[in-house]
């Protein structure tokens, strides 16, 4: 009896499923990228939004280990360093370059890199140079290195030694800045195969143990923004061989004492504008990573400030896009991310991008 109410149910079940329609699967591609679109980087991947809609186009999955993405418009590629664990947490070590493509944002090339690249989520810990072909990797292991990486053939370069020296700024076609412990910055100079050609020091020009710069930047229409714990402005940039450094100067007024900058990634450049924007916040010296009160806008051609934005959540990173309208991008303290006009200062909407540690132009 148990048998042929057994088989009963089984012709039974194989006649429903009979009925249902095989699944239609159907592979998306991306959108034309459209005006004031952005990417929020986080532990589990990079998200791309639309700033003007709130709209959330893709996401390519990352590893929780990859400081920073690089982007190349024309080729439509993206380009992450990655390191990984064989068993997710422990075993055999990989670091890698990955590169994903924007109409599928899937991984179409990987090229292993030393197992010494520095995790930490920094946007200069990577840079993809001028050329657009070499992409150039920092390492910590516990001494500071460089990874050149070909992006066009695919293949690992050379690992330089730059003692002393960090955070990558790219310059001309083919060559990086590097900010060094002692208050100099360092330039090396690459050939057309990606292999260091020349490399140049700077004199000290910040006193590391009075008022060190930041290793978060803005990348300015000439070179490269640098600012120190209390506020002081260094621009810099490179003639050839020669390093160009501007005179200091300060974003702080002398009855604002105690207002200093800080937070993750806290400042970007409108460059067509010359515009900088910094969240700052008031508080003792070592406060460097507290979040912003308010977000400060600086004309660099005056270096004056022409706007202080008061936040209602605090302001750990932003970024600002390099549209003619552009749209400031704000990653506030609770995990939110606010989009502001970047020109009236006017709070357009809120988007929600799960735990964003970093955004990025795109």
């Amino acid at each position: 009896m148990r048998t042929s109410i057994f088989f009963a149910s089984l012709i039974l079940a194989s006649a429903v499923f009979a009925q249902i329609p095989p699944e239609q699967i159907s592979i998306e591609t991306m959108p034309e990228r459209g005006t004031n679109w952005f990417i929020a980087k986080s532990s589990s991947g990079a998200r791309i939004f639309d700033a003007e809609s709130g709209e959330m186009h893709g996401m390519i999955s990352l590893s929780n280990r990859t400081p920073a993405i690089a982007i190349h418009l024309l080729r439509g590629e993206f380009y992450a360093a990655e390191s990984y664990y064989s068993r997710g947490v422990h075993g055999d070590r990989t670091d890698l370059v990955a590169i994903y493509d924007y109409a599928n944002l899937r991984p179409v090339a990987e090229i292993e890199i030393p197992n010494r690249m520095a995790r930490l989520s920094v946007r200069n810990h990577i840079g993809l140079l001028g050329n657009g072909r070499h992409l150039a990797v920092l390492n910590m292991n516990p001494g500071y290195s460089v990874s050149i990486v070909d992006v066009i053939d695919r293949e690992f370069i050379e690992e330089m030694s730059t003692p002393g020296c960090a955070i990558i700024l790219p310059v001309a076609e083919n060559d990086f800045l590097l900010i060094c412990g002692d208050g100099s910055l360092q330039l090396s100079q690459l050939d057309s195969n990606g292999l260091e050609r020349n490399r140049v020091r700077s004199e000290p020009f910040f006193n590391v143990q009075d008022d060190a710069v930041f290793d978060r930047t803005a990348r300015t229409a000439e070179g490269w923004l640098l600012i120190t714990h209390a506020g002081v402005v260094f621009e810099v940039g490179t003639d050839d061989d020669e390093i160009l450094i501007g005179e200091g100067w300060s974003i702080v007024g002398a009855d604002e004492s105690g207002w200093r900058p800080g937070g993750g990634e806290f400042l970007d450049v409108h460059r067509a504008t010359g515009l900088l924007y910094v969240a700052m916040h008031e508080g003792p010296v070592d406060t460097h990573h507290d979040p912003g009160e308010e977000i400060w806008v600086v004309d660099l051609a005056s270096q004056r400030r022409v706007h202080r934005l008061a936040v209602e959540d605090l302001a750990d990173d932003l970024t600002v896009t390099q549209e003619t309208e552009p749209k400031l991008i704000v990653g506030t303290d609770s995990g939110g991310t606010e989009i502001y006009d970047a020109l009236t200062f006017r709070h357009e909407r809120s988007i929600n991008t799960p735990s964003a540690a970093m955004y990025e132009d795109f």
